[in-house]
This record gives structure tokens, C-alpha cells and sequence, in this order.
């Protein structure tokens, strides 16, 4: 009823004094607020209810309009002064009291509209003749569909901001449960590569005969990776082998690798290299892998002072495999192994002079 009381002025220009008598559900009670003079105000008072009983009496009326005589209103606006006075002293004022369901106490909200006793106080003409019953039968009418619609307006958006409100709303806590669900994910992630990295050290654990532990830093190291798991495990491997060397003749029972230990690179390819594969990255990037794989795992072999045996280079593959499939691998790949070895006579130092499976695809290739 606020709304309806603030745009009065501007829906009926030209009016004297607007009331509104309604429930307040803050409150749980009746209350009287008014503005006067509201197409040129917006000060908002509040008015002492004189007589309950007949206030309820007015809003338990049915009528959509009626117009009322503003001396016979229960109504004193409350003031500061000791003395209140009565806002209904001028008897030529005519009240319109329009009326509106409320859906919480099932009676009427009361809108009052004070207009003069002619014409021109309506803004409809300058002319000083009285309101005839025709006229406020049609004034009447036409200004409660006019603050029907308002009020319906009104509903209508706040219906559509508080829905807006709640989709809004909808969309925060979807991104709340998706950010912990991420997060959930994100901690679950970390956890798993932390224990294929322990499962790793404990298989070399037992390969090279040496107890490798993990310090607190390497840990936060290896769990903020998120890279190709075989680099991580090679780089990982590496690393172990490189602190065996490192602690050579210490008498410590147990290697602690430290973040520092573990470097993880990604296989640095130049860019006309890079440039070639992204071209034929469909039919030789699977074989390029194959060979930068057992690459590392010959290197590792030879740096744990290992035969360089296809068990042995099986063995160290981030993921073991066994001799006959490290055969079968490079059977299949034959032709694709002899491209690329000729297209890249630098890469591949250590399988192709020194890897015998290797070595016999390259000297077949040369006879053949």
C-alpha cells in the first residue's frame, strides 16, 4: 500500500492529501500512513488511528470504491506539537476510499484519495462546479482500475525480481557445490598421485636395494602436478637414481628426496621438430612416444648400473611392461621407428646405438 500511496500525486495529479489504512504484517496491526499534498511531497506520516472500531468497520466494506465525508474519518495525524489536530476540519473536501484485498487478514487495504468539491482539483477543467453523482461515479471507476493496474504491476515485478532473486540465488549455491565438488576432486587427485609416487619409490625401493622416502616439500611438489603421469614417474625414477649417486657412501639407512631433488621436465622438442610432428602427429606421435619412452627407461637402467636388457628397460617404464610386449611394440612400429630415427638422427642416443631390439630394426632396415 506504500507503492500505491507514494505514486497517488502522479496517478491523480492535483490532489490535497492521500491516506492509506492497512494491515501491517511487520507489525501484526493496523496502521494509517499519509502524505499531503503527494504530486508535490513525499514525506511520509504516520497518523494515530482515533476510533479501531470503526476503522475495522471501514475495511471490512466490500465496495471497491466509495466516497466518504473526510469530517467522519477516525484519522489525526501525529505530530510533535503537544496539541493534535484534526486533518478533517475542512468540510468541502471530498474523500474518494479505494479498496484492495488483503491476502494475509482477508479484509480491505484502504487507499484515500482527498479531492476538492469541484472539478478543477481533479485536473480536469478550471470550472468551480461540484461533483455531480455521474462524476464520481465515473472518477471513481476509472481511478480504481487506475491503481488496480499500478498494483498489479507492482505484483507482477516483484514476481519477476524475486524470481530473477531466486535463479540468482540457484546459480550461487550450484557454483558453491561446484567449487567444493572441485575441491573434492582436487584433493582426491592429490591424493592419488601422491600414492602412485609412493608406490613407485617403493617398487625402486626394492629394485636398487635403497629405502626412499618422501620429505614434506617434495610432497607439496608432487602433489601441485598435473602433467603426463609416465613423465612424472621417469622424472621420479631419475631423481632416485640421481640422490643413490648424490648419498653415495652415506650410511643413512633411508634416501629423503627433497622437492629440490625432483625435477620434472616436459620432453623439450625444437620447434622445427615440433613443427614436423604436429603434421604427422596422427600416424607418428604414438611411435614418437613409444621411443622417447623406452629412451628414458634405457637411461635409467644404465644410471642404476643395470644390464640394458629389454626385462630391465620393461622394468623401468613408468608403467612395467614385458619384454615380448616391448617386441611386439616395436614390430608393429617397424617402419614408422626407421622414419623417424633417419628424420631425427639426434634423438634417441641410448636405444639406437646401445638397445639391441633397437638396433636390429636399424641394421635390418639398412640390409633390407
Amino acid at each position: 500500500m506504500i507503492n500505491l500511496l507514494e505514486a497517488s500525486g502522479k496517478l491523480i495529479p492535483g490532489i490535497e492529501k492521500a491516506l492509506t489504512l492497512y494491515y501491517d504484517i511487520n507489525s501484526n496491526e493496523m496502521v494509517c500512513k499519509g502524505i499531503k499534498n503527494p504530486s508535490t511531497e513525499n514525506t511520509i506520516e504516520n497518523y494515530y488511528i482515533a476510533d479501531l472500531a470503526a476503522s475495522e468497520k471501514l475495511r471490512n466494506r466490500k465496495n471497491q470504491w466509495q466516497w466518504l465525508a473526510a469530517d467522519n474519518l477516525p484519522f489525526e495525524v501525529q505530530s510533535t506539537q503537544k496539541t493534535q489536530f484534526n486533518i478533517f476540519d475542512e468540510l468541502n473536501h471530498l474523500v474518494l476510499c479505494l479498496a484492495f484485498p488483503n491476502n494475509i487478514d482477508h479484509k480491505m487495504d484502504l487507499l484515500f484519495i482527498y479531492l476538492n468539491s469541484n472539478l478543477g482539483s481533479f485536473g480536469i477543467s478550471k470550472t468551480d462546479k461540484n461533483l455531480s453523482t455521474e462524476n464520481k461515479s465515473i472518477i471513481g471507476a476509472m481511478a480504481y482500475n487506475c491503481f488496480k493496474l499500478f498494483m498489479q504491476q507492482q505484483q507482477t515485478d516483484s514476481k519477476t525480481l524475486l524470481a530473477i532473486n531466486h535463479k540468482v540465488n540457484a546459480i550461487q549455491q550450484e557454483n558453491k557445490q561446484l567449487k567444493q565438488e572441485l575441491e573434492g576432486l582436487r584433493s582426491t587427485y592429490k591424493q592419488s598421485i601422491l600414492e602412485m609416487c609412493r608406490q613407485h619409490l617403493d617398487k625402486l625401493s626394492a629394485q636398487l636395494s635403497v629405502q626412499f622416502e618422501l620429505a614434506n616439500d617434495a610432497i607439496q611438489k608432487l602433489e601441485q602436478f598435473s602433467g603426463n603421469a609416465d613423465i612424472l614417474l621417469e622424472s621420479l625414477t631419475q631423481s632416485a637414481v640421481l640422490a643413490i649417486n648424490l648419498n653415495f657412501g652415506s650410511s643413512s639407512a633411508a634416501i629423503v628426496l627433497k622437492a629440490w631433488d625432483i625435477q620434472i621436465n616436459e620432453p623439450e622438442i625444437s620447434s622445427s621438430q615440433a613443427t614436423k610432428i604436429e603434421g604427422l602427429h596422427e600416424r607418428y606421435f604414438k611411435t614418437f612416444h613409444l621411443l622417447e619412452k623406452l629412451e628414458s627407461a634405457a637411461r635409467n637402467v644404465i644410471n642404476s648400473h643395470q644390464k640394458l636388457t629389454s626385462e630391465n628397460v620393461g622394468s623401468a617404464c613408468p608403467t612395467p611392461i614385458s619384454a615380448p610386449a616391448i617386441s611386439d611394440a616395436l614390430r608393429n612400429h617397424q617402419k614408422k621407428v626407421i622414419n623417424l630415427m633417419n628424420e631425427y638422427p639426434d634423438n634417441w642416443p641410448t636405444i639406437r646405438n646401445e638397445f639391441r631390439p633397437v638396433k636390429n630394426i636399424i641394421e635390418n632396415s639398412k640390409t633390407g
